[in-house]
């Protein structure tokens, strides 16, 4: 990976715009109620969002999608159980699934880490600009999407100069916006490109409580709703990183210039200098197929299962970014005919970074089975995360 650049270097030139709060902490007073479909557990949970200019846009900067999208979701849950609702998540396409909450899954990932994208005239520089800085600290690639290439990129993002600072999180299928305004300068085309990737605001983890307090009464009246929604689908990546470019400022949302999150250590936050420690390692967590690797196999255990029955092991602890496929294999009796076992497999996490696998087997057959539980890993060194 390209080493860190110091964030104190003069790495955006002075002619570029200056970001200025009020475009990255849009609001309004059409605040509604809809849902997001989850991602990776297929869950769907309530959620707030203020609507402007036919977008909902959560969180200041996140666009959910239209709100005729938004409707379309709420009346398709309306008066579901929740099995009828989980089985909407499961059967929704990727491309129509909750715009932005929790990105986890691979159909929401950028295919090699390669994001294609077109921009207009007025926001070259800029664009280019940002690009350079995450090509130069994270192994994500761009390419300019043209009229010869388009065919080879059905998927891609559009930077535009539309109102405010805003993006989508995570690929969305076909032509996704990067809206960089007026008032959108260095570090929210930084940002934006990070939701884009698939990044979410850094207060919005589950832990946030741990390390940040937030000021309700200093918020403007009916913005709440931006501090108290944990939406994300999946595990939080890595420690709490203040210094985080996806991480709100002190006074984001303020009614009266005083802080609205106040770090429970004083640290420093809401930094637009560029990528942090902590968010390129969550990039990398998000694309290890990017990292360098290495792949082994081997045997995990062997056992035996009775006529008729089923059996469960489970391994010790394993990495959670590494990839691990199991299988099963008789051993005695060996027969050539149909198939003398079934294997299921599950996981439950053990620690931050670490999963169990419990494997089920089932003998088919009418006699005691032997068999050996297999592995196959594609792993990559901690350092990554």
């Amino acid at each position: 990976m390209a080493k860190k650049k110091d964030q104190d270097s003069s790495e955006q030139s002075e002619d570029l715009p200056r970001d200025c709060e009020e475009s990255w902490f849009r609001s309004s007073d059409d605040v509604r109620e809809g849902f997001v479909v989850g991602i990776e557990n297929f869950d769907v949970r309530p959620v707030t969002f203020n609507v402007i200019g036919e977008k909902a846009i959560f969180e200041g900067d996140i666009a959910l999608g239209s709100v005729e999208e938004m409707e379309a979701i709420k009346q398709s849950v309306a008066g579901q159980t929740t099995e009828g609702v989980r089985a909407l998540a499961a059967a929704t396409p990727p491309g129509n699934v909750a715009h932005g909450v929790g990105i986890t899954g691979q159909r929401f990932r950028w295919p090699r880490g390669l994001v294609p994208y077109t921009v207009v005239a007025g926001l070259r520089t800029l664009v280019n600009q940002a690009i350079a800085h995450w090509q130069g600290n994270t192994r994500i690639r761009f390419v300019e999407r043209t009229a010869a290439n388009a065919g080879q990129f059905p998927n891609w993002v559009s930077f535009e100069q539309l109102d405010g600072c805003w993006s989508h999180v995570g690929m969305q299928g076909g032509m996704q916006q990067i809206s960089l305004g007026a008032g959108c300068g260095f570090g929210a085309a930084v940002h934006e490109i990070g939701h884009a990737v698939g990044l979410w605001h850094e207060q919005s983890r589950e832990d946030r409580d741990r390390f940040v307090r937030i000021v309700w009464a200093n918020i403007q009246a009916g913005r709440e709703h931006n501090f108290n929604q944990h939406i994300t689908d999946g595990d939080d990546i890595g420690g709490y990183e203040f210094g985080s470019i996806m991480h709100y400022p002190r006074t984001a949302f303020s009614r009266n210039g005083q802080d609205t999150i106040v770090p429970v250590g004083g640290q420093a936050i809401g930094q637009r200098n560029g990528l942090s420690a902590g968010d390129i390692a969550a990039v990398r967590a998000m694309y290890p197929e990017l990292e360098p690797s290495a792949s082994w196999s081997g045997t995990q255990f062997s056992g035996s299962v009775p006529a008729g029955s089923t059996r469960t092991w489970f391994t010790h602890s394993w990495p959670s970014h590494w990839f691990v496929v199991w299988t099963a294999i008789p051993t005695a009796p060996v027969v050539d005919g149909p198939a003398q076992l079934r294997l299921t497999v599950r996981t439950t996490r053990q620690a931050e970074r670490l999963i169990k696998y419990h494997l089920s087997i089932q003998n088919l057959t009418g006699s005691p089975l032997n068999f050996t539980a297999r592995y196959d890993v594609l792993g990559w060194g901690p350092s990554f995360v």
